[in-house]
């Protein structure tokens, strides 16, 4: 290939006119160069060689190609000749068949007579025939000279009809942007609409990153976005040099992406590299947790003392590690030989379980449980039912941190107040580390947002006292739920849970208040079964139930009462006072007769009795 490089030692080397020619005439080979013929002929070891003329002279007698009659023009016009240079010029048209041919001509036309407009013209014509790449980039080379917009445009277009490649787009931009920055951004963004994968958008990034680096910032986040595999981001990465802020953000979605030991040595690696030592030291640490075996925990140790070595700690831990999987490879091989076999979620927690217990090692207990949630949401949505045997043995692991958000993660997907309890019951009872799980639970339950039902905070409560045994959160919380409660049942059910807490005075004034509420004789007798089904001795029920029958108005509704109440209560003595008092409210004689049986059948009888006694 004849080029300025490989021309110039020989032109310094050249005794005579003839052989200066000679290597000018190389410069029309592809690549052409016909810049620098116009360079040797115009220099003084041309034009001040008294041969000169004879050695044009020779040549031209013989000349039958296009270049010949164009490197002829060129060197007649540098010794003053310019009838003769144009004589030249227009043999070599008469003679130019091809694309390339006519390109000569017209790029003589300037280089030799200086005539843009008629080079104009015929790198015009010759555009039309002029089809590889590289010829029509010689072509834009003069154009760019001739300051043609318009012809430069034509040529611009034809080359972008052959960019088969992001890299093809990234060189027509620079070459362009030369001229016109705007244009070649332009270009740089069409080729990043075209070619969309990571090592496409950085060759583009690269070329914009050289014409406008603040346009090129949009096009290596482009890069790093379609980066989804760990190789992927390594051509990122690799094309991230010199650009530390990028390599940054490419190193952070790495951590992200790598999942091998491997992988996160070579990011550890990168991150020294860039004098990041706190994210190497960070890869290296999920390279320990991802060793699956002895040669991966070999790498670890290697890739620690290369770069940090001072660090103390970490050499001792890897390589306490170390010896411990040398010591128990067996083990470790039939560990792994098992988690092979896993299919089920069940199985891969089994493992995990195993791991701590035959070798202690966290880390392979870790990527076993990993595997095991993959699974699990693999199958389905979050729910606790399926993820406390996930929760538990993350637990048995030691790692709070996971543990934490699995907790965090349920809780948020509870929404179901059965599934929260059960949440709150778990961490109460049954984590490995009681005071981290009673803060959890505590912290859960003082965040869960209740509604306005004084159930809600009824449900609470219990969950409150049951867990964590916390009667003054218990009593809070039923404090809540009073001033929500407006009927029989619900004051009831409150006023029995402060008994269950300690609290008999606060217990006693919502049970009055339940015995105040009820309007009718059936709300009356069924706050009697309720305090009944909660285990009220009969002597605090009676004189509740003495309020609820003084506070009715009709005869039926204080029938009604003294009926359900004697009969929950099985009390003769007070069912002989409670008729006493209700005898006034019926006048007719069938009330009256009415009254009289149902008192008999209530007072006339020993229910609790060895026999039957009438009166």
């Amino acid at each position: 290939m004849a080029t300025r490089d490989t021309l110039a030692a020989k032109a310094a080397a050249c005794t005579s006119a003839a052989d200066l020619f000679a290597i000018a005439r190389d410069t029309f080979e592809a690549p052409a160069d016909m810049g620098y013929a116009k360079e040797l002929l115009n220099s003084a070891a041309f034009t001040g060689d008294a041969g000169a003329k004879a050695a044009l002279d020779k040549v031209a007698g013989d000349a039958m190609f296009t270049k010949d009659f164009v490197a002829l023009a060129i060197g007649y016009q540098a010794l003053g000749d310019a009838a003769k240079a144009k004589d030249m010029l227009g043999q070599g048209a008469d003679f130019a068949m091809d694309g390339s041919e006519k390109v000569a001509v017209g790029m003589g036309q300037w280089l030799a007579l200086n005539d843009s407009a008629a080079a104009a013209k015929a790198l015009a014509g010759a555009l039309k025939e002029v089809s590889v790449t590289e010829e029509l980039y010689g072509l834009a080379a003069v154009v760019a000279e001739l300051n043609d917009a318009a012809l430069f445009g034509q040529i611009v277009d034809k080359i972008k009809t052959k960019c088969g490649r992001a890299g093809d787009f990234a060189r027509l931009a620079k070459m362009v942007a030369a001229g016109d920055k705007a244009k070649g951004v332009e270009i740089i963004n069409e080729g990043a609409a075209k070619y969309g994968s990571p090592a496409d958008l950085i060759a583009l990034s690269g070329a914009m990153n050289e014409i406008d680096p603040a346009a090129a910032a949009g096009l290596y986040d482009k890069a790093l976005d379609s980066a989804k595999d760990f190789t992927a981001l390594m051509q990122v990465l690799a094309a991230a040099a010199g650009n530390p802020e990028f390599a940054k953000a490419v190193l952070a979605k790495g951590g992200a992406l790598a999942t091998s030991t491997d992988e996160l040595i070579q990011l550890a690696d990168a991150c020294a590299t860039a004098g990041d030592m706190t994210s190497a030291a960070e890869m290296l640490d999920k390279a320990e947790e991802a060793v699956g075996n002895l040669f991966d925990m070999r790498k670890v140790v290697d890739a620690v003392d290369k770069h940090f070595a001072s660090d103390a700690v970490r050499i001792e831990r890897v390589k306490g590690k170390l010896v411990k999987r040398e010591a128990n490879q067996a083990k470790y091989t039939e560990l792994q030989n098992e988690e092979a076999k896993c299919t089920t979620v069940k199985q891969f927690i089994a493992l995990a379980d195993r791991i701590m217990a035959e070798l202690e090692d966290a880390a392979y207990a870790g990527k076993v449980l990993g595997l095991a949630e993959t699974q699990m949401r693999a199958e389905g949505g979050f729910h606790f039912a399926r993820f406390k045997s996930l929760i538990l043995g993350v637990d048995r692991l030691g790692d709070k941190e996971w543990l934490g958000k699995l907790l965090e993660e349920s809780v948020a997907n509870a929404h179901d107040f059965v599934w929260f309890r059960e949440i709150v019951m778990t961490c109460a009872n049954e984590l490995t580390d009681a005071e981290y799980g009673k803060a959890r639970a505590r912290v859960f339950a003082d965040e869960r947002a209740l509604g306005d039902s004084p159930y809600d905070y009824t449900k609470m409560a219990e969950t409150v006292q049951t867990a964590l045994g916390d009667s003054a959160f218990a009593a809070k919380l039923l404090g809540e739920a009073a001033t929500r409660a407006k009927d029989h049942y619900a004051l009831a059910h409150i006023a029995k849970l402060y008994r269950d807490i300690g609290d008999n005075a606060a217990a006693n004034g919502l049970f009055a208040k339940a015995a105040a509420v009820c309007s009718s004789g059936d709300q009356c007798v069924q706050l009697a079964s309720r305090l009944k089904a909660y285990e009220l001795p009969a002597s605090e029920i009676a004189p509740l139930m003495d309020n609820c029958g003084s506070q009715l108005a009709s005869a039926s509704d204080k029938l009604r009462w003294a009926e359900g109440v004697a009969d929950l209560l099985m009390d003769s003595d007070w069912a002989d006072k409670a008729y006493s008092g209700i005898a006034a409210s019926f006048s007719s004689e069938t009330d009256k007769k009415r009254l009289a049986l149902s008192r008999q059948l209530r007072t006339g009888y020993r229910f609790f009795g060895p026999g039957v006694q009438a009166h």
